[in-house]
């Protein structure tokens, strides 16, 4: 059986030819990526491999020796061989990529989606998300919104498919710079040492969103609440919470990353109260069947399924004692 000679490395094949066809270890280096010295080493374990000099220096750079010029040809000619190899391969084809319309209100979207739907593009990159934000509630059987994400009671029709993403508990957090003691360990009688911050949106199926209603409930005597500013949208009260300017009644799913960060904090235990609303996710029955739409859809319900597991920071401390006010 003929046996097959040793051949030198690749990669001094190829500084080799490229040396020899532009006349120059500087350019040659420039063209491979390279410094000049690693051109002259591999050079130089070529010359040792084949037993001579390969390149004789003149005025103009660069020419072959007649050893140099003996293998050249063959050193082109198998080059030239792996490209024509590598042309037959075939051409990958490039991936389909399909946009998914996902509708959410802007509160939800900044707070709670943004920041984890890095994840899902990362698993799914043949799907390009588009989150269209708006306060009103998208007709999704005349619209091209593939998914919405709903805040509101368990009271879809037929030609919806809805899941529940998370349920809802309301309670007062503020940023950790206002308190002069631990947090969790103020009590009712603190209440009116902070400012309440005000929302002027009044939900109808919600009254505990409104400081007024929640301390009636609550059981708390006559407690200013018109001190602290009004706002109309939930991301700026939130802010104005953060930025230390009073109390603020907070939806656990909205301030979830904020607790976990020590951004905000509940000053009180047990107040966390459970709320009719809902978050849910929400197609047609038609749209529900595309898999783009089961992706996303099975990811979002994935996600919000490990942060409960895990207590994400969602709840205040002792959330779940009987302290809590009672779902009305």
């Amino acid at each position: 059986m003929h046996k097959r000679k040793r051949l030198p490395p690749l990669k001094a094949l190829k500084v080799f030819e490229v040396s020899a066809r532009l006349g120059s270890f500087a350019r040659a280096a420039q063209e491979l990526c390279v410094t000049q010295t690693a051109v002259s080493h591999q050079v130089k374990m070529l010359e040792e491999f084949v037993g001579g000099l390969l390149f004789e220096r003149v005025s103009s750079g660069l020419v072959l020796t007649p050893l140099g010029q003996t293998i050249r040809p063959g050193i082109v000619a198998g080059f030239e061989s792996f490209e024509s190899a590598m042309a037959l391969l075939p051409r990958p084809q490039p991936r389909s990529v399909e946009t998914l319309i996902i509708s959410a209100l802007p509160s939800f979207t900044q707070e709670w989606l943004m920041p984890r739907l890095e994840e899902f593009r990362t698993q799914r990159p043949d799907i390009d998300v588009m989150v269209r934000t708006d306060y009103k509630m998208v007709d999704l059987a005349d619209s091209d919104v593939d998914l919405a994400i709903r805040f509101s009671r368990a009271d879809f029709g037929r030609d919806l498919k809805a899941d529940l993403l998370s349920n809802e508990q309301v309670f007062p957090v503020c940023s950790p710079d206002i308190l002069d003691q631990p947090a969790g360990s103020y009590t009712r009688d603190d209440l009116k040492r902070f400012t309440l911050l005000n929302s002027s949106v009044r939900m109808v199926h919600e009254p505990w969103m409104s400081w007024e209603l929640w301390l009636e409930e609550a059981g708390f005597e006559h407690t200013d609440v018109t001190s602290g500013p009004c706002f109309s949208d939930p991301l700026l009260i939130l802010r104005a919470a953060v930025a230390g300017r009073g109390l603020v009644l907070g939806r656990s799913m909205l301030v979830r990353d904020h607790l976990r960060s020590g951004r905000l904090v509940a000053p009180f235990s047990g107040w966390a109260k459970p709320i009719l609303s809902s978050y849910f996710v929400v197609s047609t029955v038609q749209k529900a069947r595309l898999e783009k739409v089961v992706a996303l859809r099975t990811w979002l319900l994935d996600c919000a399924q490990r942060e409960a597991a895990e207590g994400a920071g969602g709840t205040p401390p002792a959330a779940a004692q009987e302290a809590s006010l009672d779902r009305a």
